[in-house]
């Protein structure tokens, strides 16, 4: 158990108070904060006496009771910083702790101290939040089991069906149930969308390889032909490479050069054949002419008395013999002339006959490199043929290559596809795990789970808490929850009657008896104890005399059994007379709100 023990409240320059600061201390006992309103004397309210609560409230929310805009909180007369001071004293198990909470506006701040040393956050909000889990505070268990507004209030009963449940839960700490329920649903909804994610991605998937399994039969029938027409060709193309070869290896070719070097050769030995030739030729027209010429000097030595023929001086006597001489010498000469032509003739005939075999031999060379050339053009044409060929042959082999790849594709393909399948399968399974996971948490922490073990568990206290406090208040009536937090009343006839049917005093009773209960109940179930209720205008509403010395006895007997300090903001003279604790004095005056010693009610 926590025990949250506040301390003391101050406040200035807040709603109607002031500069100077209205300070509360929380002491045991049953008190009244009543006063009067100088300003309207006629009027025994808007004095400031609820301006406490709505203090209190801002100090721990940074809110008020009523929902005051923050701009119209601070004293529109005085001005100045809204300052807010509350102490507060928290036991537990651990021992004893001191705070101070301090709120302000203009400017804004809000600081809290445990023990003297600074545990304000980085932010107002973190620091509210803070607060909050210090005193376990929310704004719900607080406006309804620790300020209680009476009249301002939308009363319990009059809430509407999910609001009566939610406080409820809170009341009983069942809070987590449903939020845990909320966080179930969110869960088991992300879930549920990524298990339809993986459905609808494994049903893609499975379409596609039902898809990639017919593409797969219907490529494979076209490989199949397509293939067998490869094979096909490439049988041809190997027989024709085959017969190519054979008759590339046939076709022998001389080389040219060599052909060429003994066509050049040739032609030199013709040409100096002819040179011979034409040699011979002249050397036996130049024979031959000087045979000529010899013949016919000899043909005129002898023939004429007059003169020499060759030297055309006359012939003497002596001359004569010498002429005979000289005409053997002549026709030594010309038969000698004679004999050399014939050798030079049979050299011409033997020359004339090594040109022509030169001549053969240039021809059959000339034929040799014409045939070579053929060849060598055939040898090209066998060889381009070859080529074209062989690069169809290598053209064919990435064809079937590229065919055999298609089923390798293919069967890549319809892997990749089951694996992804078998992994979409695991996670769908992983989903399903999960989903029926949630779905047993969710029954357990829904209302038909632990959730209804408990509230069966806790309806008799609940109802017979309330019908303790409405026979307290002498009420005829009789309230009752089912296990759906649906209240049943009965009237004094033990008729059902609809909350509305009531009169008002009447509802007032049912009002407070939700109130006690609600409060007891929190203080039981909650863990956390506060030391202080406030009761806003509770003597204020629909109760006579006899009303509030009810009320007021079971205060005086809540005080007794909890410890607690209950104040009771009030406007009643009645409300004076049934304190047991202090009478705390507020007046207002020109618009300010201060604390008196007394004053006349």
């Amino acid at each position: 158990m926590k025990n949250v023990n506040f301390q003391r409240l101050a406040a200035k320059n807040f709603l109607s108070i002031g500069e100077e600061p209205v300070e509360i201390k929380f002491s045991k006992g049953l008190h009244v904060i009543t006063g009067s309103n100088k300003d309207k004397p006629d009027r025994r309210n808007a004095i400031g006496k609820s301006t406490i609560a709505d203090a209190l409230y801002f100090a721990i929310f940074g809110v008020t009771l009523r929902d005051i805009k923050k701009d119209l909180i601070t004293n529109n007369i005085t001005g100045g910083v809204t300052h807010v001071e509350l102490d507060v004293e928290i036991e537990s198990i651990k021992g004893k702790d001191e705070y101070k909470i301090i709120r302000t506006l203009n400017p804004s701040k809000v600081h809290i101290y445990k023990n003297g040393r600074d545990k304000t956050r980085d932010s107002i909000s973190n620091t509210t939040k803070y607060i909050c889990e210090v005193l376990s505070a929310s704004p719900a268990i607080f406006q309804n089991c620790v300020i209680m507004t009476v009249n301002n209030a939308i009363p319990f009963m009059a809430k509407n069906k999910i609001e009566k449940r939610k406080f409820i839960e809170d009341i009983f700490g069942m809070e987590i149930f449903s939020q845990m329920l909320s966080q179930l649903r969110s869960e088991y909804n992300d879930i549920k969308r990524e298990y339809d994610t993986e459905m609808a991605k494994y049903e893609e998937i499975e379409t596609s390889l039902k898809n990639y399994a017919r593409q797969k039969e219907v490529t494979l029938n076209r490989r199949k032909e397509k293939k067998q027409t490869y094979l096909s060709r490439q049988q041809n193309n190997e027989t024709e490479i085959s017969d190519l070869n054979q008759e590339l290896s046939n076709l022998i070719v001389d080389r040219e050069a060599d052909i060429q070097v003994n066509i050049d050769l040739m032609q030199s030995k013709l040409e100096t054949c002819d040179t011979k030739i034409t040699s011979y030729v002249t050397d036996i027209s130049t024979k031959k002419a000087k045979v000529d010429h010899s013949k016919e000097i000899l043909a005129k030595i002898g023939t004429s008395d007059e003169k020499c023929p060759v030297c055309l001086r006359s012939i003497e006597e002596h001359d004569i013999k010498n002429i005979e001489q000289e005409k053997a010498q002549l026709s030594s000469k010309i038969d000698n002339i004679i004999i050399d032509i014939k050798d030079v003739h049979s050299s011409l005939l033997k020359a004339k006959s090594i040109k022509q075999r030169i001549q053969d031999n240039i021809s059959m060379y000339n034929n040799m490199l014409s045939e070579s050339r053929v060849t060598e053009q055939k040898r090209q044409n066998v060889k381009l043929r070859l080529d074209q060929l062989t690069s169809w042959q290598e053209e064919l082999k990435v064809d079937l290559k590229a065919v055999a790849d298609i089923q390798t594709d293919f069967d890549d393909l319809i892997n990749d596809t089951t694996e992804r399948i078998n992994n979409s399968n695991i996670n769908i399974d992983k989903y399903r795990k999960q989903i029926s996971k949630l779905d047993i948490v969710k029954y357990i922490v829904s209302e038909e789970g632990v959730k209804s073990y408990i509230v069966n568990k806790l309806l008799d206290l609940l109802n017979s808490k309330l019908l303790h406090y409405l026979r307290k208040l002498d009420s005829n009536s009789i309230c009752v929850f089912n296990e759906y937090f649906e209240e049943e009343i009965l009237n004094e006839k033990n008729k059902v009657c609809s909350y509305f049917n009531f009169s008002g005093a009447e509802r007032k009773s049912i009002d407070l008896a939700c109130l006690f209960t609600f409060s007891d109940i929190r203080r039981m179930q909650g863990g956390v104890k506060y030391n202080i209720a406030i009761y806003d205008e509770l003597f204020d509403s629909s109760f006579d005399e006899k009303g509030i010395e009810l009320i007021t006895e079971i205060l005086q007997d809540r005080v007794q059994e909890l410890d607690e300090c209950s104040i009771v903001i009030s406007h009643r003279k009645e409300s004076v007379k049934a304190v047991t604790g202090d009478v705390i004095y507020l007046q207002k005056q020109n618009g300010i709100t201060k604390r008196v010693d007394y004053v006349e009610l």
